[in-house]
């Protein structure tokens, strides 16, 4: 078992990086270890930074919060909730993926994996609402970026590097986040009895209009399952598109809707009912408990047909988030990620696997993507951030 530091500052996180870098020893970087993505690493140190826990500011006016990485997603969004604020992002908790139940981590680990629910297409993912952070690069030393408003942000962002880079960077020590005003409103405007093909349409049609989307997803009738309310059908397709705001302002959209497609067979969802039916997307909670590989697949605009015909016609058990550009599918064995990972290979998809065995995990990449040059340029910020390449060693790809 590898020996665990616990630090307690941004110096103890210095010392202890700068004192293994001048031995090379390798060290995997750990929040509360509720995300499971990525290759296995083989260390004999061990960062836990579940102890720099402790939200630092929070100014409700100024929409920003300032966090330790340690500190529980849970109790950020419950002090959020009490100013009624909340991340625009709407992070996933992968705790049902893993486990069956609610465990959203760290802060930290959000960050590092740039976890972003069905509020992403509308408010931007995770990596829009970094501010700024600071953190302690491969070699022990300092780095600092942004500040606590967009206007401070000068030079490269680096925001956008360290969000999703899954800790192979820097260790994160503080982190400035962007929050929002929670909706005063929300219902789901609901299509049944539907092909992907119409779903792409109204996909379409309504994310065109000045209605302001919120949330749109779609799941094919062999996945419709996957949802539990009961007002929702299960033995047909089904559409929803999300509308948040004004209970005026949203009670006339959805009207509007209801005109757009008065020829199809829908049905409506209470703000209650909504709240529920968005957390199950976007927690997974229908791959609660299942033993299947999970992934996400990022649909590019020109092939996305293509890749809906793959899946109808492999009977892959799959459904579309963010207005269809990304697909989350279940897949029964490896055999069949590695079909898919091929087929993203040949038309261009982003292929990010979310839940694997250990076996896979200890030898297979968990990223595709048939752009070469991403690993060309992944493999370059790795060399600039940790010249030895001791932080979290291979979690993304062999020898990054």
């Amino acid at each position: 078992m590898p020996d665990v530091f616990y630090p307690k500052t941004e110096q103890d996180v210095s010392d202890f990086i700068f004192d293994n870098y001048n031995k090379s020893n390798p060290i995997e970087i750990v929040g509360h270890g509720s995300k499971k993505i990525g290759r296995l690493i083989q260390s004999s140190q061990t960062l836990s930074l579940s102890s720099m826990s402790g939200i630092l500011e929070y100014f409700p006016e100024e929409l920003y919060i300032k966090v330790l990485p340690g500190t529980s997603l849970s109790e950020i969004e419950t002090t959020l909730k009490q100013k009624n604020q909340f991340f625009g992002f709407e992070p996933n908790d992968l705790g049902y993926l893993y486990d069956g139940k609610s465990n959203s981590g760290s802060i930290g680990g959000v960050v590092s994996c740039n976890l972003s629910g069905p509020g992403r297409f509308k408010n931007g993912a995770l990596r829009d609402h970094v501010l700024g952070f600071k953190s302690v690069n491969g070699s022990g030393g300092k780095v600092k970026s942004g500040g606590t408003v967009v206007k401070n942000v000068t030079g490269y962002d680096l925001s956008k590097i360290i969000s999703g880079a899954y800790g192979t960077l820097c260790a994160i020590t503080e982190i400035n986040l962007k929050v929002s005003p929670l909706p005063e409103f929300e219902e789901t405007f609901l299509v049944n009895d539907i092909d992907y093909i119409k779903a792409i349409e109204i996909f379409r049609i309504a994310l065109d209009s000045s209605l302001e989307i919120s949330g749109a997803c779609f799941f094919p009738a062999a996945n419709a399952s996957f949802l539990t309310l009961n007002d929702v059908k299960k033995d047909t397709s089904v559409l929803g598109l999300r509308i948040q705001g004004p209970k005026t302002s949203v009670i006339e959209r959805m009207q509007s809707l209801n005109k757009m497609f008065k020829d199809k067979a829908t049905s409506m969802l209470d703000t209650y009912q909504t709240s529920i039916f968005w957390r199950e997307i976007k927690n997974f909670e229908g791959y609660a408990n299942s033993k299947e590989f999970v992934c996400k697949i990022s649909l590019p605009i020109t092939n996305m047909v293509n890749f809906l015909k793959f899946f109808e016609k492999t009977n892959f058990k799959y459904f579309l988030d963010w207005g269809g550009n990304i697909a989350w599918c279940s897949l029964e064995n490896q055999s069949d990620l590695d079909k898919m990972k091929i087929f993203c290979l040949k038309h261009d998809g982003y292929l990010t696997v979310l839940k694997a065995n250990d076996n896979f995990r200890k030898s297979e990449e968990f990223l595709t993507n048939s752009d070469s040059n991403i690993k060309i340029l992944s493999k370059k910020l790795k060399e600039s951030f940790d010249p030895k390449g001791i932080l979290n060693p291979n979690k993304m790809y062999a020898g990054i």
